[in-house]
């Protein structure tokens, strides 16, 4: 009896057991709706969601939401509102699915949210500045969107951002419109949202370590939901569907952003694209190459066009290309020269115009060019039928040498040999021949560089039955190069004890080899700073040698910039590079004729105009030395003027870099104080009443408030290092 008893009992108990596996194997079922559960989202056109031309909701969540629904059941309902409608909702938990939410340690602990559906990385949007760092972004003028998380987290996890200005917006739509307009700097949000196709903007990357995951929430009573969707969830992020859902749903948006005509269809279908490219000369950022193939935007807009487009493309390379450029009636340019004022080609301009210059090289040991006339009568070496050769030939004509070859190595070797005096060639292309060859290396230097006459561009005649689409397709093609990364993995195996055991011991060895590529880079760094600092005062004493400035002028207008700029607050990084580089400002003189530079008398119309591309010269002298965008602005920019009135773009008020206003006034006063061949030496109290006259007219007025202070100490400084 007691046999059958426990006999029983243990059936009984493997029954409970093997249902109560049942439950755990099969989906969770949740309590019927019979009506409609909506499931809140952003109404903002991008890759999230989307409304195609017949008002269809298409992208990512409305297919994730359609699966849900397909396996399980549900009656989810996609219900598009405004971002503040939805932020109330979401915060009162009402009733309904939250698509989109960014999940921050706050709802994790007070929100049902789901499991990570992608991560979202937040960007910098500026019409023609880069912030490489969170601190770039200091005292400018910085757009948020209203009811936005994106905005929370930045301030949250980056404290130390002082912003100049802060504005808030209702829309994507109108913070892109203040950027374009020169209102803002900068537009601060979630990649989903930095979509604007029919404009060109730059985006920078400077939260490298803030990655948001977005997932979707549940009102409390939907929290039965949440086992289930997670179930799919965590099955296509193990099979890879959710990423090439997320993909798809991209490529797809870019695509119904694209107007393609019905007569556009059809040439397409009728007719094949031939694109020639050169082949053996570069024309970066358009086009160059390397040991591994093709790169640049043309690379990127002809892997766009095959991808987006249902078209015919054949891409054929050619020596001599711009021989050929002249010669033949290309009705597609990918990479097109133009000269400067030539308003001929304008209508067929597809993308923005690049001002293009080439390189001197010569031996280590000759001179500099401090004027592109000293190469007149001389031996120039240029690669056959390329740009360069027309650029003298343009500019010179018979008083040039022109000696052609086939390849750079041939012009390094006729250099080496003495057969011609310099070589003249684009900068990409012999750096990077240079580069893999250390005797070299040593031997040649950047001599100068060429006029900026010309322009590179990409070009497809207007008259072209696919011009308004290319036209398209290269906006698009920029926005998606800047978008493109690679997501890390999210998922990781399952690992045995043997296998953590070799784990720890390559993560040791890591750690170790990491101390010690920490210490290298700490030295690199060292070395790197000593390098800055010896081309600094190698280009002083270069400038020095050129004009009649003093090292004297250049300690003390170093020393007022320091001084501004740390009364205004500005971080102590940015101080010291003002301070060392405030000394370089007018080394573009170097390329001004030295008939113009020690002219007694004023100068004519003429010579001043020249004299004002001393910011542009040395703007352009110091871009491959990578010192910065501080030492980049205040060279470009320091005759900027507040009013708007100043050389070289006329930039007004806060377009111009702090650093630069800065630069403007320090010199001035200095200036004023100096005795010059053209004035006398004026008085403190005179230099101080003209520069405060200029107030709001040439100077900031911000910064003349703060000069009102700090002008006995200005005169110290001068006082104290006269000439």
């Amino acid at each position: 009896m007691r046999s059958v008893l426990t006999m029983s009992l243990t059936l009984l108990w493997v029954t409970l057991l093997s249902y109560a596996g049942f439950l755990r194997a099969s989906p969770i079922n949740t309590v019927a709706h019979p009506s409609p559960v909506p499931v809140w989202l952003f109404d903002a056109d991008n890759f999230e969601f989307w409304r195609d031309g017949h008002g269809q909701y298409q992208g990512y969540y409305p297919t994730l939401i359609q699966e849900i629904n397909k396996r399980y059941g549900y009656h989810l309902e996609l219900k598009p509102i405004g971002g503040e409608e939805i932020g109330r909702r979401f915060n009162s938990n009402s009733y309904g699915l939250y698509a989109g939410v960014i999940k921050t340690n706050a709802r994790a602990q007070s929100k049902i949210l789901s499991a990570r559906l992608f991560d979202i990385e937040v960007l910098a949007a500026s019409l023609d500045r880069t912030a490489a760092v969170p601190e770039d972004l200091n005292y400018t003028r910085v757009i948020f969107r209203k009811d936005d998380a994106t905005r929370d987290q930045v301030l949250q996890h980056y404290p130390f951002l002082h912003f100049r200005q802060r504005i808030l917006v209702g829309s994507s739509t109108e913070a892109f419109t203040m950027l374009r307009n020169r209102k803002a700097d900068f537009y601060i949000n979630d990649d989903s949202e930095m979509d604007d196709p029919q404009h060109y903007y730059t985006l920078s990357r400077p939260f490298s370590d803030l990655r948001l995951p977005s997932v979707m929430g549940f009102s409390p009573e939907l929290r039965g939901m949440r086992d289930n969707i997670n179930q799919l969830i965590g099955e296509w992020q193990q099979s890879g569907k959710l990423n090439a859902l997320e993909n798809q749903s991209k490529r797809d948006y870019l695509v119904s952003r694209i107007n393609i005509t019905p007569e556009e269809t059809a040439w397409m279908r009728n007719n094949r694209l031939t694109l020639w490219l050169p082949k053996n000369e570069n024309f970066a950022p358009l086009l160059w190459q390397d040991s591994h193939g093709y790169h640049g935007t043309v690379m990127d807009m002809i892997s766009d066009m095959r991808d987006l487009l249902p078209i015919q493309l054949d891409v054929k390379y050619t020596e001599d290309y711009v021989s050929h450029l002249r010669q033949d009636a290309w009705p597609m340019r990918m990479v097109n020269i133009v000269k400067s004022g030539d308003e001929s080609q304008a209508e067929g301009i597809i993308g923005p115009a690049l001002s293009w210059h080439n390189a001197y090289y010569n031996r280590i040991d000759d001179p500099f060019l401090w004027d592109e006339e000293q190469v007149r009568y001389k031996r120039v070496g240029v690669i056959r039928g390329s740009f360069s050769a027309l650029y003298l030939h343009q500019r010179f004509g018979t008083d040039v040498t022109l000696l052609p070859a086939a390849s750079i190595e041939e012009l390094i070797n006729a250099i080496e040999q003495h057969k011609i005096d310099f070589i003249l060639g684009d900068l990409s292309s012999l750096e990077g021949s240079l580069r893999g060859n250390d005797l070299f290396r040593g031997v040649l230097k950047v001599a100068g560089l060429t006029r900026s006459d010309y322009k590179i561009v990409s070009w497809v005649d207007g008259q072209h039955p696919l011009h308004s689409l290319l036209t398209q397709i290269h906006r698009i093609s920029s926005y998606r190069t800047q978008m493109e990364r690679h997501p890390d993995a999210s998922t990781l195996p399952d690992f045995s004890k043997n296998t953590f055991k070799i784990i720890s011991i390559v993560l040791f060895i890591s750690v170790l080899f990491s101390l010690c590529l920490l210490w290298l880079m700490w030295r690199q760094m060292k070395q790197s700073q000593a390098v800055s600092r010896s081309i600094v005062e190698a280009m002083e004493k270069v400038n020095r040698a050129h004009d009649d400035e003093t090292g004297s002028h250049i300690q003390r207008v170093s020393a007022y910039c320091g001084l501004l700029a740390r009364d205004i607050g500005l971080p102590r990084k940015m101080v010291q590079e003002i301070e060392r580089y405030a000394s370089l400002h007018d080394v573009g003189k170097i390329a001004v004729p030295e008939r113009i530079l020690r002219k007694q008398g004023p100068l004519t119309e003429e010579e001043f105009n020249e004299m004002k591309l001393h910011t542009l010269k040395g703007w352009r002298i110091i871009q491959g030395l990578g010192l910065g965008p501080v030492a980049e602005n205040i060279i470009h920019y320091h005759h900027e003027k507040w009013d708007g009135n100043g050389y070289p773009e006329g930039l007004r008020g806060e377009q111009i870099p702090i650093e630069a206003r800065i630069l403007a006034l320090a010199d001035v006063y200095d200036a004023l104080r100096q005795k010059r061949v053209y004035k006398p030496g004026y008085s403190h109290e005179h230099a101080c009443s003209l520069i405060i006259a200029g107030t709001g007219r040439h100077f900031d007025p911000e910064l003349i408030n703060r000069f009102r202070q700090l002008h006995p100490k200005f005169q110290a400084i001068y006082d104290s290092r006269a000439d």
